[in-house]
């Protein structure tokens, strides 16, 4: 009925509304309008700050000596839980390892795994800060560690450490069910001949799970020759 009604009436009613509901509609449009901006120079910056840590990453990697340790305090400041920060902490704990300080490389690890959350790197430091924590006789610590691997990426992998470290417990049993389970968590096309035989040789005998020590251990090493000896071949075909 709007369209029949005068001049002043349509007027004194958009007043009245506009008395009552005008403020909140500023206030939203203002809002929405903020909240784009925002949003737009959230991305801007969230951009500026990847290609400056790209940057400081790259710096680092090609670094040596006292400069190459002064980059990576300056990444893990000026980062602080990026990627680059975790790939940092990473490099400097395989550097720890190859020296023979496990503790500190599992210390760098722990920082790392704190950076990256629960991405797929973060799992592969949890992946190495297992083989570092078993390295130093904390088995239980190192299972704990490789439960938490969730991505898809490194569940096999996490399995069959934990396969690892029940043998090295003595669990066959326990050894065998982590063997399977990183066997049927193989992604399509993989091929791990060691995780075969793994499975195999501590699979029950007549019914009962047998730690077979030197069995396995023959077959890891003939596994090892044989593996070696098709790079070889596979080498002479390609050349």
């Amino acid at each position: 009925m709007s369209e029949f009604l005068s001049d002043e009436e349509q007027i004194s009613r958009f007043k009245s509304w506009w008395g009552e509901n005008g403020t909140s509609l500023v206030i939203g449009v203002a809002v929405a309008v903020a909240v784009i901006v925002g949003w737009r120079f959230y991305d801007r910056s969230s951009q500026a700050a990847m290609e400056l840590g790209s940057q400081a990453y790259s710096e680092y990697k090609v670094a040596a000596g006292n400069e190459r340790e002064a980059m990576a305090a300056k990444v893990k400041e000026e980062f602080a839980g990026t990627s680059y920060h975790a790939l940092v902490a990473m490099g400097q704990a395989a550097q720890a390892s190859d020296g023979g300080d496990l503790q500190g490389a599992a210390t760098l690890l722990e920082d790392a795994i704190g950076a990256a959350g629960n991405t797929v790197l973060g799992d592969l430091g949890r992946l190495r800060l297992a083989k570092v924590q078993f390295g130093l006789d904390r088995k239980e610590a190192a299972l704990t560690t490789l439960s938490a691997i969730k991505n898809d990426g490194y569940r096999s992998w996490a399995l069959e450490s934990q396969g690892d470290i029940y043998f090295a417990m003595g669990n066959v049993e326990q050894a065998h069910a982590a063997y399977v389970g990183a066997a049927d968590s193989l992604r399509e096309g993989d091929q791990r001949p060691l995780l075969k035989i793994k499975v195999e040789n501590t699979a029950p005998f007549n019914g009962e799970f047998v730690r077979f020590t030197s069995d396995i251990d023959e077959a890891l090493e003939a596994a090892e020759t044989s593996l070696a000896q098709d790079n070889e071949v596979e080498t002479a075909e390609n050349e």
